[in-house]
């Protein structure tokens, strides 16, 4: 019996001993494990810390920077040139008289009577030599008696149903137009209901129209950019006088005038001495700093 109970007390020692020296092992194994690994750890990061470290100021000084010289910006901002137009009035009467005006290597816009011997002859061939044409409508002077306005006239005394007809008629005898101005119409550009007809007209023609100012007190420019219509005016004329001479100085004013304020538009007539003015002066206008185009590149600038 007694020798039971020792063996019983022997085991049970012997039974605790294997257990702690387990526990033992097992912390030991544990320890030395996270050891290892953070030492691993540590000779990754020192190894990446040292592939990532800037080099000295020695080493960058052997081989400096290239940096790139910068380079000059290109010059994208190009001069605006002051624009002029030319416009020759009462074509229609001859043909000759555009096939004169075709030699002239500058751009010039015709406007054509209706109704005479060769308008649709000269807007046929102005076309096909790419030529800006207006329609060049007779209005009403305020001296009628002494000066005709000529065939498909627009009156002051015309009901708002005959001013329309009569501008449709106008508009037919006359191809391939790309706006219109006013032949003569004092009288009919200072009356303010009767020229709103006309330039609705006009507006709904899908055509721009230029202003002679054939009067000081014309209305017809303001009221076509009040309704919304493309427009633009006369500033010069250059054949008051029938005189080479004269007519060159014209066209030196225009220049300067373009100069002062962007554009400037001067309508002349189909004289030979307005031609020659033109021929004389058109090497001129090419050298000057300025722009000679149609009428209708500058009914947005004015």
């Amino acid at each position: 019996m007694g020798n039971n109970k020792k063996n019983k007390g022997h085991l049970k020692k012997s039974n605790a001993l294997i257990i702690f020296g387990v526990v033992i092992g097992i912390l030991a194994a544990v320890i030395f494990f996270k050891y290892y690994h953070a030492e691993e750890k540590i000779k990754k990061v020192e190894e990446i810390k040292e592939a990532e470290t800037i080099p000295s100021i020695s080493k960058i000084e052997e081989k400096p920077l290239e940096i790139e010289a910068s380079k000059p910006l290109p010059e994208v901002i190009e001069k605006i040139k002051p624009k002029i137009a030319i416009v020759i009035d009462d074509m229609g009467q001859d043909i000759k008289q555009l096939r004169e005006l075709l030699g002239v290597d500058i751009p010039i816009t015709i406007a054509i009577l209706p109704f005479l011997p060769h308008s649709k002859d000269v807007a046929e061939e102005a076309d096909k030599n790419n030529m800006e044409i207006l329609l060049h409508i007779p209005m009403e002077p305020k001296d009628i008696k002494n000066n005709n306005p000529g065939k498909g006239a627009i009156l002051s005394t015309m009901p708002e149903d005959k001013i329309y007809d009569t501008l449709l008629k106008d508009i037919e005898a006359v191809p391939h137009i790309k706006g219109v101005n006013n032949h003569m119409g004092s009288k009919l550009t200072e009356d303010e209901a009767r020229i709103r007809i006309v330039l609705k007209a006009v507006k709904q023609k899908n055509l721009f129209f230029l202003d002679s100012k054939t009067t000081a007190k014309s209305l017809a420019y303001k009221i076509a950019k009040e309704i919304g219509l493309n427009a633009a005016q006369r500033q010069i004329f250059l054949d008051n006088e029938q005189d080479v001479s004269y007519i060159k100085n014209q066209i030196t004013e225009l220049i300067k005038m373009a100069k002062k304020n962007g554009s400037a538009i001067a309508i002349g007539h189909p004289h030979p001495s307005t031609f020659a003015a033109i021929k004389e002066m058109a090497s001129e206008l090419k050298s000057e700093e300025i722009e000679v185009v149609s009428v209708s590149q500058l009914t947005a600038l004015q």
